[in-house]
């Protein structure tokens, strides 16, 4: 998994960029500084996205393996 990246977002809240295709991706729009990030998720597995007062902090990825 890769480091969030922020991307820039115009005054009506749309953006540009690529949407690569096979890939899933999270949006994470932070209301309190005005960005929004981007980054990778796993195809099986779970992310938690943890805050610390209201403030967007860190991702944490939880990738599991059925046997």
């Amino acid at each position: 998994m890769n480091q969030p990246k922020e991307i820039s977002i115009n005054d009506d809240l749309t953006f540009s960029g690529k949407i690569e295709p096979n890939k899933l991706m999270v949006l994470i729009v932070d209301g309190s500084t005005g960005t929004v990030k981007t980054t990778d998720v796993p195809f099986h597995g779970q992310l938690t996205i943890e805050t610390v007062n209201g403030k967007f902090k860190r991702l944490d990825h939880k990738i599991g393996f059925k046997l």
